[in-house]
């Protein structure tokens, strides 16, 4: 079968070349009834423009490449689909790439989508990723959840450290004197971000609580069994801070597979505050942070920049919140 060219949409209305491709790409003085009726016959036709020959000409594809280090935490669900909300906005697609927090697969991902000829990235770097190795990446681009001190890129990401301080202030403030964290063993911005801010609300509460903490390393589904051998070696706990949601609903599972009591005898609070946190028992404290703001937002300055239009403020940063559920 012949691919449906524009001009065989442009015969079927009567219409010129040009003004079908003006409205096609919604360019040019074409009105918004004849706009509509082209777009129409060129789904009913089956019409898909050439994006290849697009790329080519140096036009926009529609087309956001989107990288992401983890796509099995539901907290990026909820982000991608800010940003998919956003994009359909504008006429723009996503294109998804999970480097599973892999320096390599990073690379890759920028190659691939930029041969793609995707017309921006939306960007979470992995660990230890230098401001340098941006500079590799050749179309418009926002680095999302993640922060370079003295970028000169554009940012949204999240207070962190307001997360953590928040998070562990709760814990002490409810009477708990044994406060752990449980963190990933990775040098990036949330880690760094969320102990600092643990750190700070024991140190300002007490200094023999903070000469006291215990800052564990663990994988998400090891988290419960680091605070398990925390407990036999010793230990002293009766809170703990986890590193996000997927962890927290670890170590609950964990503590009460050995009959340890959720929140009677140890409290748990998580971060990122997952959809999963209300339908666990105990229904979890968490660190909510709006997902939905982080999406749309670094898509919209994303288009904004494929567009040239000008950036008045290249960071923005989401202020964290508690939601005190039966946890902790």
């Amino acid at each position: 079968m012949a691919r449906i060219t524009i001009k065989d949409v442009a015969k079927s209305l009567e219409l010129s070349v040009s003004t079908v491709s003006r409205a096609l790409n919604d360019k040019g003085d074409v009105d918004e009834k004849t706009r509509e009726k082209v777009k129409n016959r060129a789904r009913e036709l089956g019409y898909a423009p050439n994006m290849m020959a697009k790329a080519l000409k140096g036009k926009m594809l529609g087309l956001l490449g989107v990288i992401i280090d983890d796509n099995t935490n539901p907290f990026y669900a909820e982000v991608v689909k800010g940003m998919e909300r956003e994009a359909k906005k504008h006429g723009f697609h996503l294109l998804l790439v999970n480097t599973a927090a892999d320096y390599e697969e990073q690379v890759f991902a920028i190659e691939f989508l930029q041969n793609k000829g995707v017309d921006g990235i939306l960007i979470a770097p992995v660990d230890d990723t230098k401001p340098a190795e941006m500079d590799g990446i050749k179309v418009p681009f926002v680095i999302v959840g993640r922060h370079f001190e003295k970028s000169r890129f554009c940012e949204v990401y999240n207070d962190e450290e307001l997360g953590g301080y928040v998070a562990t202030r709760h814990l002490l403030e409810s009477g708990r004197s044994n406060v752990i964290t449980v963190q990933p063993d990775m040098n990036i911005f949330p880690t760094r971000g969320r102990s600092l801010g643990y750190r700070k609300a024991l140190q300002e509460y007490s200094a023999e609580i903070a000469n006291s903490a215990s800052e564990l390393k663990s994988s998400p589904e090891n988290a419960g069994e680091a605070v398990l051998e925390y407990l036999e070696s010793g230990g002293a706990c009766d809170a703990v801070f986890a590193y996000n949601d997927m962890y927290a609903l670890e170590i609950i599972a964990r503590l009460r597979s050995k009959n340890i009591r959720v929140p009677e005898e140890i409290a748990v609070v998580g971060y990122d505050d997952i959809p999963y946190s209300v339908y666990v028992c105990p229904t979890l404290t968490s660190v909510a942070l709006d997902k939905d703001w982080l999406g749309r937002t670094s898509t919209e300055m994303l288009i904004k920049m494929i567009k040239g239009k000008k950036i008045r403020e290249k960071r923005y940063v989401q202020k964290p919140v508690l939601r005190v559920r039966d946890s902790g």
